[in-house]
């Protein structure tokens, strides 16, 4: 994660908006962050963990934290967080805490919303997955991205546990955690092995013996069976003989008694042959015949019912035409005078409107009276109204007439705001110099104070003293191995004796051996004199960095003391320019008390013009309603005259039209009492008019009616005199029809065709029947002629029908058995062939199950992904001992022990291990900065990033100078590697040495406050 943005406000000390741009910072590489203790600087990081994940160390959730964090003097706190991902993504966060207006510790935390953006455009997210956008949870972020005070030490303190849970979840090791994966397999490849290894019980009892002695068995039964089917062939020929001769003497036997039951339904088969024939015969002569007279008989009665009806209709409407008929013609004389009634409830009409229209009169006449007075009165009210409006624009136009031009003013206005800016700036650039002055002269006096010769040749003065005390140390190196190589070749010398061989050339003869003196205390002389040359050594080094900084130092503030002159410089030769373009003559130059004393001056014409505009507004509105009065009075007195010359128009045209009352005697009656006559005299015209027409509409209606039912009347007669015609004709020919068949009467045939024979079934049946007789008697002849002369052994035919039933039986179960046998030889030899393939698979399921448990044992307990997290782990202290070596000189190490716990290798004590606990706080902050940098490092590499940012809010103020100095130089290098640091610290001499960094003041009345230093 890399910050880009945060703005904070009413947070915690923030009492006022802050906002702090980190694009500089980020590019500097290595910043700071400081000020005095409770400024404020902690509630930055505060700030980007709790946008982030609403999370804080400082409190929980159970501690009403939407309260404790704003500020008591601010009614709303707002967290904006901007920041590129881990994918190089731009995100922004954004949340809010609102004060309640009514009670001042009821503070509502707002949701959060987090933004994406898309193509320069803030995209709101649906889900507040920072976890996922971030790429860690909020344990792992304030243990590697921003470290809080008082959990540096965490990830060394860790539990074995907490400490592969949190490398677990950094690096992704859930991809090692395979038991649960592994268990899955193995229950299912153990379920696979017990299904195979349950059908393999089934096929225990099939082995190649049993399928030999099946098939052995199927040979000797085939055998047998064969002997069987020849022995039954034989004799069944024989059988089918006897049995043949059996049949033809049965069915004999059976043919006679079916030909005498034949015979005796002979007779009854002939009179049912002579009764279809007369059936047939009277069915073709009387059918069609009888079906006509009945038919016709049937349209006789259907005929009468009908004329009977219509000639009681007929009746009725004869009757009811004559009614109608008489009321016609006393209506039509009654219609005939309609028009005369008519023409006299027109005329009482028009005198009601002439009477309404009088009345109406005299109510215009009373408003035109009226309203004549009101017209008078706005008149005058009008021409009040006008002279006031008059007097007060007079004296509007005179005051604005001595109004000073408002853009002069706003010209001279922004010639003062711009001048004032000016002297501001610089005075701001005049105070930075002032305070550059200082800390120049601050560096001046550290440089003094390091009593260098020349300060001009600084660099080659210590360049000379490192080579004096390398050569020394060189001169005394070599006069200290030569003091060894005399002691050694001294004791070598005294070790040999006559006859022993020598160490150095081997010879066992020694004429002239070495006599030398005791060199001890001029070696140990040496060694004194190295180690206080090597002391000499080391000081140099701290004073040469000492010197390196300061100088670097007052470089960097001499550069800054020259821009800002030079920002004085432009800065005023702008003010004198600015001067320049003062133009206006109406106040002094430049005279700003003159300027504001015509800003009043115009401001109070102004309020003086405001005034009067508005009191010359209301009386415009005022002349304008007194105007609209007039009008609306003036148009209403013409539209009662125009209404009262109609009315009168009205009245002399209708008095005209009436003739035939008289006018007077009617106008004279109440207005209600000449509503009645009219009401009475339309009730009378609208009576006769309806009548009239009813009666019409029957008269039309009965007239057609009554001409068609005559007319039916007249048709029905005549088709019952034509249908007793045809009745008589019928009657004639059934006679004839008699005479013919000598028949009697015509029950005679009725009670023939009554019967209702099936022609066609009744000839069937007794073909049939002859047709079967004739069969049986040939086949009964037949069997005769053949059985001539031969006799049948019933018992002979027993005795081999009961042999070939036992022969028959024993050829079945005999080709059954070889059926059977064969199937099971087959069945026998596929279930081997498939025990033998469910063995194979046996085998190898067995060998996987096997293999599976083994691994499933190893990844039990998260086995696998402790082992991973050990190697990760392990790589990570060997990183971290890159750095942990230089921070302490080589004289620490980290390493990790069998329970994966740290501890520390001490080579000042021989190499021991010992716990980290006994640390000091120096060295604990030296080891967990190694490992974080070590963690930040494995987390840029993992998330494929360009750069790494984290921020430490703890530990300089445990280090020594050197260490300091270390420390500096370890994260100045940093930024060589696309890693970016941000330190929280009081140290001085930091804030000294860091060139870009953030300073927070804190204010008694406006709060703490962000200063960008450069």
């Amino acid at each position: 994660m890399i910050p880009i943005k945060l703005t904070i406000e009413g947070l915690y000390s923030y009492q006022e908006k802050q906002v702090i741009d980190f694009t500089s910072l980020i590019e500097a590489g290595l910043f700071g962050i400081f000020g005095k203790v409770g400024s404020g600087k902690s509630s930055i990081l505060e700030a980007i963990s709790f946008g982030l994940y609403g999370e804080t160390e400082r409190m929980n959730s159970r501690d009403n934290r939407a309260y404790n964090m704003m500020n008591l003097k601010s009614d709303r706190s707002v967290i904006d967080f901007e920041f590129y991902n881990f994918k190089d993504e731009k995100y922004r966060i954004y949340r809010e805490f609102r004060r309640n207006a009514k009670r001042f510790d009821d503070v509502k935390r707002g949701e959060a919303t987090l933004y994406k953006d898309e193509d320069g455009i803030w995209v709101p997210q649906k889900e507040l997955n920072i976890q996922e956008v971030v790429g860690l949870s909020y344990e792992n972020f304030k243990r590697t991205i921003i470290i809080p005070q008082g959990k540096f030490r965490e990830f060394i303190e860790l539990g074995g546990k907490d400490r592969t849970k949190m490398m677990q979840e950094i690096f992704g090791l859930d991809r090692f955690d395979l038991a649960d994966k592994t268990k899955r397999i193995y229950s299912s490849t153990k379920e696979s092995l017990n299904l195979i290894e349950g059908e393999l019980k089934s096929f225990s009892q099939v082995t190649t013996e049993e399928i030999a002695q099946k098939k052995a068995l199927h040979v000797q039964e085939s055998e047998k069976s064969n002997e069987l089917a020849k022995v039954f062939k034989q004799e069944n020929e024989s059988y089918q003989q006897l049995k043949g001769l059996k049949d033809d003497f049965e069915a004999l036997t059976q043919k006679k008694v079916e030909l005498g039951q034949l015979e005796e339904r002979l007779p009854q088969i002939i009179e049912q042959k002579k009764e279809l024939v007369q059936y047939e015969q009277l069915d073709k002569a009387f059918s069609t015949v009888l079906v006509e007279q009945k038919n016709t008989a049937d349209k006789v009665t259907n005929r009468e019912a009908r004329l009977a009806v219509v000639t009681k209709e007929t009746t009725e409407l004869e009757s009811q035409f004559k009614k109608v008929t008489d009321e016609l013609k006393v209506a039509e004389q009654q219609y005939a005078g309609l028009e005369h009634l008519k023409a006299e409830l027109y005329e009482l009409n028009l005198i009601k409107e002439i009477k309404q229209a009088h009345i109406a009169k005299s109510a215009l006449l009373e408003r035109f009276q009226k309203g004549k007075t009101y017209v008078v009165e706005a008149e005058k009210a009008l021409e009040g109204s006008k002279q006031t409006l008059a007097a007060k624009e007079s004296e509007l136009n005179a005051i604005k007439a001595s109004r000073i031009d408002m853009t002069v003013l706003m010209a001279i206005d922004a010639w003062f705001n711009q001048q004032a800016f000016i002297h501001n700036n610089i005075q701001g650039v005049q105070q930075t110099l002032s305070v550059l002055n200082t800390d120049i002269q601050a560096v001046d006096q550290d440089i003094a104070g390091l009593k260098l010769k020349d300060i001009n040749h600084w660099e080659q003065e210590l360049e000379n003293y490192r080579h004096h005390f390398e050569k020394e140390i060189n001169d005394i190196e070599v006069e200290l191995r030569n003091h060894r190589v005399t002691q050694q070749l001294a004791q070598y010398a005294n070790e040999l004796h006559d006859g022993q061989p020598c160490p150095l050339c081997g010879s066992a003869h020694h004429p002239h051996i070495l006599q030398g003196g005791d060199v001890s205390v001029a070696i140990q002389q040496c060694e004194l004199r190295l180690t206080d040359i090597k002391d000499k050594q080391d000081r140099l080094k701290k004073y040469e960095r000492k010197t390196v900084g300061l100088f670097d130092k007052k470089k960097l503030l001499m550069t800054q003391w020259q821009e800002n002159q030079q920002k004085e410089q432009d800065l005023k030769l702008q003010l004198d320019q600015h001067k320049n373009n003062f133009v206006w003559t109406i106040i002094e130059k430049a005279n700003e008390v003159q300027f504001i004393e015509l800003k009043k001056q115009a401001e109070l014409v102004n309020q003086q013009i405001d005034t009067l505009e508005n009191q010359y507004n209301t009386l415009t509105k005022e002349v304008e309603q007194h105007r609209g009065q007039v009008d609306k009075f003036t148009k209403e007195l013409s539209v009662i005259e125009v209404e009262g010359a109609g009315l009168e128009s009205e009245i002399q045209s209708k008095s005209t039209q009436i003739i035939r009352l008289q006018i007077d005697t009617y106008l004279s009656l109440e207005e209600t009492l000449l509503a009645q006559q009219v009401k009475q005299r339309e009730a009378n015209v609208m009576l006769i008019e309806q009548r009239y027409k009813d009666l019409t509409n029957q008269y039309q209606i009965l007239s057609p009616k009554l001409a068609s039912v005559q007319a039916e009347m007249k048709v029905i007669q005549a088709e019952l005199v034509e249908l007793r015609v045809v009745v008589d004709q019928l009657q004639e020919q059934i006679k004839t029809l008699l005479s013919t068949h000598q028949l009697q009467s015509l029950e005679e045939v009725l009670a023939v065709l009554n019967k209702q024979i099936n022609v066609a079934d009744r000839r069937e049946q007794i073909q049939a029947f002859e047709v079967q007789l004739e069969v049986v008697r040939s086949a009964v002849n037949a069997l005769e002629t053949k059985l001539k002369d031969i006799d049948f052994d019933q018992e002979k035919f027993a005795k081999q029908q009961e042999i070939i039933t036992q022969l028959e039986q024993q050829v079945k179960e005999a080709t059954e058995s070889v059926a059977k046998l064969a199937g099971d030889v087959e069945r026998l030899e596929k279930d081997y062939a498939k025990k033998q393939e469910l063995q194979k698979q046996y085998d190898a399921i067995e060998k996987r199950a096997t293999n599976l448990s083994t691994l499933l044992n190893m990844f039990s307990g998260a086995g696998f992904v402790n082992y991973v997290s050990a190697i990760y782990l392990k790589n990570l202290c060997d990183m971290a001992n890159a750095r942990f070596h230089r921070l302490t000189n080589n004289q620490l190490s980290l390493q990790l022990n069998e329970a994966n716990e740290f501890e520390i290798i001490d080579y000042l004590n021989n190499g021991k291990a010992r716990s980290v606990k006994t640390l000091s706080g120096g060295q604990s902050f030296q080891v967990s900065l190694s490992l974080a940098l070590a963690l930040a490092e494995s987390v840029q590499s993992l998330s494929k990033s360009d750069k790494n940012f984290f921020f430490i809010d703890e530990g300089f103020g445990t280090q020594d100078s050197e260490s300091v100095n270390i420390v500096f130089e370890t994260l100045s290098n940093l930024h060589k590697e696309n890693r970016i640091v941000g330190i929280i610290s009081h140290v001085d001499e930091l804030q000294e040495r860091i060139p870009m960094s953030l300073s927070v003041v804190k204010d008694e009345e406006r709060g703490s406050e962000v200063v960008m230093n450069y």
